[in-house]
């Protein structure tokens, strides 16, 4: 490679000292061939890294046999340079052994990101010059490819995957400690007792599916868990792709004013037809709940690549507010747009969602709701209370999900089943004054927990998910 960015002498000295000898073998674990920018270099690596798996060693003689003629001929034709003196200068000049070889390594990775970026941009640059360009795919693009370079180089999360049995055990009682501290509750709470003493809270590094069908209240439940995870003292991070953040915001206030006694139905809100008092509510809660730590996005037709960015821009802005995010909630899963990498394949696609949004839990350290729509077939069932085969496209959901709870409400089916004969209506608004709060959470699957339903006090028109024993 003859660019001025390239630095030839970087790959050359983490060459010398895995052709030194010694155990390398978690450099060779986090590099790859392509990270090595000279075509040269990377097939010297490579032979390095068959060395490795096939004889446990890198040193500089088993390594040189490995290698084709061909290539020590072509070696020798276009550098002029024996392939073997030109491996020995490399192993007499590296500045790292195996004591350091760590900080070789990320000068490598770090030079194949830099111009890896360098040609994206001039790539970018030739193609905003064409009017013919269409901008927001070009945006798209240049933020898939410099995320894909980016998750080569990040350190944020818990970069050490490896622990003995006895860090892993002290880190569970350690852990057990702090639950029984805060009366079981293990991960972050959503503000329902029964759901938290089922699960421990929502556990971080976890994917949590919520499903369900429209109108069900996804979305009030969503956003009633944040307010309480927020009210802990977690931030929480929102994605809501399906309603802009004013709207979810006046959903907050409607659940935060009933909190507080106060009935403020959320339509009311945003169509202005608030009396005075319910006015003076609503000031109230935003006052007194301004603070909450709580941070809304609501673009649109995002792809995984980009929620990421957006999440690590989140994660920035929360820490300097002082209060780390620790919860992340998607509305919802049906309104996240997959790449092209598996296009016309939407049980594919839904995997790539899926698998994006676990590997972002466990990076991040954080708790990922996701919500999402289940299938028409359970309109078709004499029970509509969903199952795991309603999930849409529900092989790769089932998979990567760490727990997936149902939300169902009998009363939004009876309420549009209200029968004509006048005897008949008396005894279906008995059935329905007797539901009409009432919501069921089933746990249909729980990695680490129980498999049960919970009962919720769900008002609809507040926006507001208490515990069943609520009054009000």
């Amino acid at each position: 490679m003859t660019s001025t960015a390239f630095v030839a002498e970087i790959e050359q000295n983490l060459l010398g000292a895995i052709l030194s000898g010694g155990d390398h073998r978690p450099t060779l674990a986090r590099l790859t061939p392509e990270h090595f920018l000279e075509p040269a270099h990377a097939e010297i690596y490579r032979l390095c890294c068959a060395a490795q798996d096939q004889y446990g060693t890198t040193t500089l003689p088993t390594v040189i046999k490995m290698a084709s003629q061909e290539f020590v001929q072509g070696f020798a034709d276009r550098s002029g340079t024996p392939l073997g003196p030109y491996l020995a200068g490399m192993v007499t000049t590296t500045p790292f052994d195996v004591r350091n070889i760590k900080g070789g390594a990320r000068a490598v990775l770090s030079q194949w990101a830099r111009i890896g970026l360098k040609t994206e941009a001039e790539a970018l640059a030739l193609a905003a010059s064409d009017p013919s360009t269409n901008p927001a795919e070009l945006a798209r693009v240049i933020v898939s490819r410099a995320d894909e370079i980016a998750s080569h180089l990040r350190t944020s999360g818990r970069t050490n995957t490896r622990q003995t049995f006895a860090e892993a055990a002290q880190d569970a009682l350690t852990a057990s400690l702090e639950a029984k501290v805060r009366q079981g509750l293990t991960g972050i709470t959503t503000g329902l007792l029964d759901l938290d003493r089922a699960t421990g809270g929502l556990q971080r590094r976890d994917l949590i599916l919520l499903g369900a069908r429209p109108s069900m209240g996804k979305t009030t439940l969503g956003t009633s868990i944040a307010r309480f995870a927020a009210a802990s003292g977690v931030g929480v991070g929102v994605f809501s792709l399906e309603m802009d953040s004013a709207k979810l915001a006046a959903r907050m206030v409607s659940d935060l004013a009933h909190s507080d006694g106060k009935r403020i139905p959320y339509q009311d809100f945003i169509a202005g037809r608030l009396t005075d008092d319910q006015e003076d509510a609503a000031a109230a809660a935003l006052e007194k709940y301004a603070s909450l730590p709580i941070l809304l996005d609501d673009a649109s037709n995002l792809t995984i690549a980009e929620i990421r960015a957006k999440t690590e821009t989140m994660l920035e802005d929360a820490h300097d507010r002082g209060v780390p995010l620790g919860l992340l909630i998607l509305d919802h899963l049906g309104k996240v747009k997959p790449s092209a990498r598996y296009a016309g394949n939407r049980n594919n696609e839904v995997g790539e969602v899926t698998d994006g949004l676990k590997a972002l839990a466990r990076e991040f350290d954080l708790s990922v709701l996701l919500l999402s729509q289940l299938s028409r077939q359970v309109e078709s069932r004499d029970d509509k209370r969903p199952v795991l085969s309603d999930l849409r496209d529900s092989g790769n959901i089932e998979q990567d999900a760490d727990a997936v709870l149902f939300l169902h409400r009998q009363a939004y089916y009876l309420e549009r089943a209200e029968p004509a004969d006048p005897d008949e209506r008396i005894e279906w608004q008995s059935k329905l004054d007797a539901c009409r709060n009432r919501g069921e959470l089933a746990i249909g699957k729980q990695r680490n927990g129980p498999c049960v339903t919970i009962d919720l006090h769900i008002d609809i028109a507040c926006s507001a998910v208490r515990n069943a024993a609520r009054s009000f």
